[in-house]
Order: C-alpha cells, then sequence, then structure tokens
C-alpha cells in the first residue's frame, strides 16, 4: 500500500503578520490518514485557506500503481510514483497544477523521495503565486506531501507517530515580487507558462 498525503495552506498578504499568520502556521503538517477502502494507492488531500478560516478541507481518492511504469499523481497531488528495485521513487511535479501567470520559484520535475518498504517521507515546498483569476493579488501556498510505502493496512496515526525516515525541504524566502515577475505582470504581457 502507497499512502500520499498533501497538506496544502494557502493565504494571502492579510495572513501574513499576527494573527493570521498564528491561524496559518498552526495547520499541521500530518493528519490522520482516513481508510483505504482498498486501494492500492491512497491520495489524501487536506486544504487550509484562508478564505476558509484555515479549517481543513478534505479529499481522498483511491487508484492503482501500475506494475510497470509510473502512476501520474500530478494534476491531483503534486507527484509521480513509480516502484524501482523495490522502493518507491517519488517525482515532484508542480508545473502542471495551475493556470496562473508566474509561480515563485519554479522547480523542475525531479525525484523528491526514494522509499524503501515500510518507511515514509516527507517534501516540504511553498510558493507565491499569481494567477488571473480576477483578483489581481499574490497569494502564497505551503505544501507538506507526506508519502508512505507500506506493506500492509495504513494506521491513521501513520504520518503522526514516528518522525518521517526523510525530509526533502524546498521552503524557500517568499519575498516581494522581482523585477521578472513585474515585467511578466505589466499590463499586455504576455502570460508565462507554471
Amino acid at each position: 500500500m502507497i499512502v500520499v498525503q498533501r497538506v496544502v495552506t494557502e493565504w494571502t498578504k492579510r495572513s501574513r503578520g499576527a494573527p493570521g499568520a498564528v491561524r496559518r502556521n498552526a495547520v499541521p503538517e500530518a493528519c490522520p490518514v482516513p481508510p483505504a477502502d482498498g486501494a492500492g494507492v491512497l491520495v489524501h488531500q487536506v486544504f487550509a485557506r484562508e478564505r476558509d478560516g484555515f479549517a481543513g478541507r478534505e479529499t481522498r481518492s483511491g487508484h492503482t500503481l501500475p506494475a510497470s511504469g509510473s502512476l501520474p499523481l500530478d494534476g491531483v497531488a503534486g507527484v509521480r510514483l513509480e516502484r524501482a528495485d523495490g522502493r518507491l521513487q517519488v517525482t515532484g511535479v508542480t508545473g502542471v497544477w495551475c493556470q496562473c501567470f508566474t509561480v515563485f520559484p519554479r522547480r523542475p520535475d525531479r525525484t523528491v523521495l526514494v522509499l524503501l518498504p515500510g518507511r515514509w517521507g516527507r517534501w516540504r515546498l511553498n510558493f507565491r503565486l499569481w494567477e488571473d483569476d480576477g483578483h489581481g493579488e499574490w497569494r502564497y501556498q505551503k505544501w507538506v506531501v507526506n508519502v508512505a510505502h507500506l506493506a500492509g493496512p495504513a494506521p491513521a496515526e501513520l504520518f503522526q507517530a514516528s518522525p518521517p525516515a526523510t525530509v526533502t525541504d524546498e521552503m524557500v524566502q517568499l519575498a516581494r515580487p522581482t523585477a521578472w515577475d513585474r515585467r511578466a505582470l505589466r499590463p499586455g504581457a504576455a502570460p508565462g507558462t507554471c
């Protein structure tokens, strides 16, 4: 069994200082795992958005990992999974999840975790993004992607009971827009890709 849990925290500049930052930073990096209901791959997502007071909203879906090749969950959870030599290779895929003008920092697809059976790992990353959604403001996201490679069913406290075997931390300082960002966002500029 494989469990992918992605905890996404999303905010605007209104939650950069207290008390908004206190609520935002209280979002846990791991949550109880729901039942897999027989799925070989469980994807559990928790979205904690500023507009909802950072209350977690959960989704889950079941998938099957093919005997060979990879399982692309990039549109669902920002990762692609592949088994090789008894290990689970987790590739971070962040370029497909939004239709936006710009995302900082851009990240190439690359292996972020390699897990032996019975182990779990964590990938932490954050973004500043500008979506063409009519709101006209920067938004920020923090992703914590917990992935477990298990021999049997996942206990509910899987990601809370013990520390991860490995952590890939790609958290960066989300500073003000750069000169490149301002050029990309000027009126009449062609949208970039993300």
